[in-house]
């Protein structure tokens, strides 16, 4: 039998695979589906617990040809009661790396590359220039809201997934297109936001905020919901942007939830990010050497007093006022605080200068310190501000240079 069958209709042909030939004959009978284009596809997994799990296995059994999957965590015998994609062998194994070995079990056709580590901080934000869609798949809010600011920055749509025992909800927001994650938000989802990053005596199972009990149902109704909602999007389909639908497995009902958009949002209000890519590594740069990259381009555009805003707030030196003595230090306040206030030489308290922008210039006293020190993740997109016309502009610079190491994994 021919592993291809063609049928003609009219004056077209119609291409029907054959089901002991193509892994994906079954999904190409559906007469809108275009498996190239999920083949093609770029999508961002955010979290790979039970909803995550769930999530990147319908993405392999559909094809979808490019996945970045994102998580700070390791496997743990709680997982196995709710996660496909974790064995008890697998306990104290990077999640990442588990789950992107048993995807491609599952799929061989996708291409899975990892970041392990916090997306609030440690993923450079050129990554979501390089998705098509993100899908969220986590436990606390200000992780949520990371990625809802992200997405709104580089125009990129996402999903937001939550479960809680029998209990669940999708959401779908595309930018300039109705209410964000952030419209969402309360005042007292903001104060948790706040404690998790003004915190760090806190231990990291504390900072899980939005951790709830679950089970693998809710889990695999609510990660259906967002991949289908992802799909529809790689086709250029019409989704309920700024909305959510919300399952409750108690009285097997659904309901639909329609957010307003906040005028005093800032993910909407911070605007759009024009980004320069400069072809330089996170890694090999200092404050100097990056100043020296961009003051040309400034130059040519005429702008003037530059000063790098950094994504974390920075401690630039330590004083004590016992020993009378300045420490330079420039790095992350949270690096730092607060075991490093602490005077090593009289075990006095000593008193942090913070920073929330660099200055740049060349004779910028941080001229020497490594971007790494500061917290500066590969592939980060740095913000400028400059004064232009007499008016303060923000400019945005990629280390594009890092994207070939981040997405390796892609081009095998």
């Amino acid at each position: 039998m021919s592993d291809l069958i063609a049928l003609t209709e009219g004056d077209g042909l119609i291409e029907i695979s054959a089901p002991s030939a193509d892994r994906y004959a079954a999904l190409k009978l559906i007469d809108w589906w275009d498996q190239a284009k999920l083949r093609n596809a770029r999508v961002m997994v955010v979290g790979a617990g039970a909803l995550g799990n769930e999530v990147l296995k319908n993405l392999a059994l559909l094809g979808v040809g490019h996945i970045l999957l994102a998580d700070f965590d390791s496997v743990e015998a709680a997982n196995l009661s709710r996660s496909v994609l974790y064995r008890a062998e697998d306990s104290g194994k990077r999640k990442v790396d588990v789950a992107a070995a048993r995807l491609r079990e599952i799929n061989p056709d996708v291409r899975v590359a990892t970041f392990h580590g916090d997306v609030t901080q440690a993923l450079g934000q050129g990554v979501y220039r390089r998705v098509d869609v993100v899908i969220g798949c986590l436990d606390n809010r200000a992780a949520r809201l990371a990625v809802n600011r992200a997405c709104w920055r580089y125009g990129v749509a996402w999903i937001d997934g939550a479960i809680e025992v029998l209990m669940g909800i999708a959401r779908v927001f595309v930018p300039d297109q109705g209410a964000c994650y952030e419209c969402t938000m309360t005042e007292a989802d903001y104060d948790l936001v706040n404690v998790r990053y003004r915190c760090p005596l806190l231990r990291p199972e504390d900072l899980q905020d939005g951790r709830q009990p679950t089970t693998p149902t809710s889990a695999s109704i609510v990660a259906a919901w967002q991949v289908q909602e992802a799909v529809k999007l790689l086709h250029g389909m019409a989704v309920p942007a700024g909305k959510g639908i919300y399952v409750n497995g108690h009285t097997y009902s659904t309901s639909l939830l329609t957010y307003t958009e906040r005028e005093d949002c800032f993910s909407h209000n911070q605007g759009r990010a024009l980004v320069t890519e400069l072809p330089l590594r996170a890694a090999d740069l200092t404050v100097g050497g990056f100043y020296a990259a961009i003051a040309p381009l400034l130059a040519a555009e005429g702008a003037q007093k530059a000063a790098l805003l950094p994504e974390l707030e920075i401690v630039s030196r330590f004083y004590c006022p016992t020993c009378e003595v300045t420490t330079p230090v420039y790095r992350p306040y949270d690096a730092v605080m607060p075991d490093g206030a602490t005077c090593p030489t009289c075990g006095v308290p000593r008193l942090p200068s913070i920073l929330s922008r660099l200055a740049l210039s060349a004779e910028s006293p941080a001229a020497a310190v490594p971007l790494a020190q500061l917290g500066v993740p590969p592939l980060a997109v740095l913000q400028v501000a400059a004064t232009l016309q007499g008016a303060e502009c923000i400019f945005w610079f990629e280390l594009s240079a890092d994207a070939d190491a981040q997405f390796a994994a892609w081009s095998r």
